[in-house]
């Protein structure tokens, strides 16, 4: 958007203006957003947030806080007097943040998340970027929990202020009276995005009933008829034609990059999921490889028209195009927009068909767990474990712990998990021993205690080589929550342990010669007194301790004589 369109200003703040019947409208939004934090301060903008609008309290006009991925706003409609006092309200409470309210506002956050239920998009970023820019937006607030009041007023004060911010209002003219009092202050670049995706398209093994798609394809006019013909592809032959979906849906959406995502989304049902996928991905073929019938391309480009010629399009659009001069994208107006879909071409729609199929991620139904032709597996392991001290988890022999100098994995017979610590974005720490070290590619190690019994010394070594910044203090889990290796699985996890020594020992003992009868010998006492030991040591009985010396004293070895 060039400065050309910018309506007017209030205390260097830009203002965009567009009229609309009823209540007046308005934005005060800032480019700041998830994707400008880490992994180890997620809800730092959030907290802000909250924060700012404390001391409004109750009013009798409507207004809320929004943090996306790339920016904030603090919205409201009413009276032009409501929102001039609102306004005002907002740039106080930046200016000097309450975070005596820290506490409190953290369990507000806490109850958010809580709620914020599982959107059937909401893990793609993460599968496609990772832990880190806009993968972000699929974590949990964990910097809710460590970050104090200096680093939240610290994030206000160099985030929000007039040179990072934009006003839109559904009006012609600015409120009498409209003060926009904040610090100065530079416009923030936008991040620049990171993949966790080797090759594309790609898929990934979900747990819902569900198929999504997640997309990135150029800004025009072509990518939204596109969308369209997509959701009537996807209604016609899962729905009407095949009855495997009940809901298809389609959705394009910007954030102020010069790319947009296109999503699409199938429910499935049970016996169904493969071939929801099958012709899902049938349709994307079709798009991609030939045009589009001239017939189907009007009907949805009459769609697109529709929306844009709404009397109140440029009304509705205003959060998008104060979004793209903060990101500084060059935005169109609506007349533009009209003028660029009336020149949209079958062959405009096939090249947005390729791009979409060359960047798809496709979140795969449950039970669902081979993408299908032509699209790779996402990456779920690492490429490589650390070498290094191993530690044999309690309930499986095949699982263990390698703690190395330059980083952790947990190797596991479909793969290891590693995170090296040049690569750790946030290492979680609670209170009862648990620890979760978070890579940048989104690859997790989580070391349960009661699984991975670890000398002090080693879980100190693992905190001291991540920088303290990136440590995350969770609160207490709930008792019940924690697992727990109870005494039965105790009891097993260490007879099989003692079979894959005694497994060991048999072959050593095939090596050096020895008959087969002395090798079932050994094997049925080891076994034996692997058992006994086990109950000696989890039952503590005394029966099991006095074979345990019998044990010891019939075959200890003795120096044989020459």
């Amino acid at each position: 958007m060039t400065a050309a369109q910018i309506d007017a200003e209030v205390d260097g703040v830009p203002v965009l203006l567009a009229p609309a019947p009823g209540p007046l409208r308005a934005g005060l939004m800032f480019r700041v957003g998830v994707a400008d934090e880490t992994a180890a301060t997620v809800g730092v903008t959030h907290l802000v947030e909250h924060l700012a609008l404390h001391r409004l309290g109750v009013a009798d006009y409507h207004y809320n806080g929004l943090t996306t991925a790339t920016t904030t706003q603090f919205v409201t409609q009413g009276s032009p007097e409501a929102v001039v006092s609102f306004l005002h309200g907002v740039c106080a409470g930046l200016r000097a943040l309450p975070v005596d309210r820290l506490p409190v506002e953290r369990k507000l956050i806490g109850s958010e998340e809580a709620g914020r239920g599982g959107a059937a998009n909401l893990s793609m970023p993460f599968w496609r970027h990772g832990a880190r820019d806009y993968g972000l937006i699929s974590l949990p607030p964990y910097g809710i929990h460590t970050l104090g009041a200096e680093q939240v007023a610290e994030w206000a004060a160099t985030r929000f202020t007039r040179g990072n911010a934009v006003l839109w209002l559904t009006g012609t003219d600015v409120p009498a009276g409209l003060r926009l009092e904040l610090p100065d202050g530079p416009r923030h670049p936008l991040p620049a995005a990171s993949s966790a995706l080797p090759l594309q398209p790609a898929a990934f093994p979900g747990g819902a009933s569900v198929l999504v798609l997640d997309a990135l394809v150029p800004r025009t006019a072509a990518a939204t008829v596109y969308t369209r013909a997509l959701e009537r592809a996807l209604f016609r032959e899962l729905r009407q034609e095949r009855g495997l979906s009940y809901t298809t849906a389609t959705d394009y959406s910007t954030d102020g990059r010069p790319t947009a995502v296109v999503t699409a989304v199938a429910d499935t049902r049970d016996g169904d999921e493969a071939a929801v996928v099958e012709h899902f991905a049938a349709q994307l073929r079709r798009l991609r490889d030939t045009d589009l019938d001239p017939g189907e391309l009007d009907a949805v480009r009459a769609l697109a028209l529709e929306a844009v010629r709404d009397p109140e399009a440029d009304a509705r659009t205003l959060p998008r195009r104060a979004t793209d001069l903060l990101c500084g994208f060059a935005g169109r107006t609506a007349a533009e927009t009209t003028d660029e879909l009336e020149r949209v071409t079958t062959a405009d729609v096939r090249d947005v068909g390729r791009a979409v199929h060359g960047s798809a991620l496709l979140m795969l139904p449950r039970g669902v767990d081979m993408p299908p032709a032509g699209f790779e597996a996402a990456p779920q392991l690492s490429r490589f474990s650390v070498t290094g001290r191993r530690f044999r988890s309690r309930v499986d022999p095949d699982v263990a712990l390698v703690h190395a100098a330059d980083g952790v994995s947990l190797s596991a017979p479909p793969g290891p998990l590693t995170v090296l610590y040049a690569d750790c974005v946030a290492l979680l720490r609670w209170p009862d021993g648990a620890r979760r070290l978070l890579g940048a590619d989104g690859v997790a190690v989580h070391i349960e205690p009661s699984f991975f019994p670890l000398p002090a010394q080693v879980t100190a070594a693992i905190e001291a080589a991540v920088p303290p910044g990136l440590v995350v203090d969770m609160p207490a889990r709930d008792p019940d929550g924690i697992p727990r290796l109870s005494r039965i699985t105790s009891l097993r996890s260490r007879v099989r342990r003692a079979r894959v020594r005694l497994r060991a020992r048999v072959d050593r003992s095939k090596l050096l010669g020895r008959g087969t009868g002395g090798v079932v010998t050994t094997m049925l006492l080891g076994l034996a007194g692997a058992v006994a030991v086990a109950l000696a040591v989890d039952l503590r009985s005394w029966p099991a301790l006095v074979a345990v010396a019998v044990l010891g004293v019939r075959f200890w070895p003795r120096r044989r004589s020459r």
